[in-house]
């Protein structure tokens, strides 16, 4: 597995901008360092329909592959809008989390990322996730707050609201 390229994502110019978001920008390679080791979401594409990825750390590293995660923490599709949109977050991990929680509540499907969270909280509070997200700064309390979640009770709440879901279309396609 190590660190070769992949070439799947080399062919297309958006699996190569969010490659290069998972292993090069600053907010995220300071907020994947929090993540525990063979931590994986699965990864699809709104262009690229019935097409599974897997984004996993390992080695202290992001790589996103080709194929379905075997255990994902979370489902996201990402428009090749919101890949360009998500290019242009600050730097800092609050910025950078801030525009993806936006995103994400984007009604408007070219430019949202859509996101099923598919791990039960302790999960995610054992592999970094919920501690990533207490400590990302004002911005993201700020913007939790907006959003009716004030403390860890709310965040529980919403975390089970939003797993109870049954997979998205866009995971079932293909």
């Amino acid at each position: 597995m190590g660190s070769r390229p992949n070439p799947d994502a080399a062919s297309d110019p958006h699996v190569a901008a969010l490659t290069r978001l998972f292993r090069s920008h600053p907010a995220w390679r300071a907020a994947a360092a929090r993540i525990a080791e063979g931590s994986m979401s699965g990864v699809w594409f709104l262009h690229r329909p019935g097409e599974p990825w897997h984004l996993v750390r390992e080695g202290g590293e992001s790589w996103l592959r080709p194929g379905p995660a075997a255990r994902p923490d979370f489902a996201f599709r990402f428009s090749p809008a919101s890949i360009r949109e998500l290019e242009q977050a600050g730097d800092q991990v609050g910025d950078f989390a801030v525009r993806l929680f936006e995103l994400m509540l984007e009604p408007e499907p070219e430019r949202q990322v859509g996101i099923r969270i598919v791990a039960g909280f302790t999960r995610l509070l054992r592999r970094g996730y919920v501690g990533l997200l207490l400590s990302s700064g004002p911005r993201v309390v700020a913007f939790a707050a907006r959003n009716g979640v004030t403390g860890l009770a709310s965040l529980r709440r919403l975390v089970n609201a939003l797993r109870s879901r049954e997979p998205h279309d866009w995971e079932r396609e293909g």
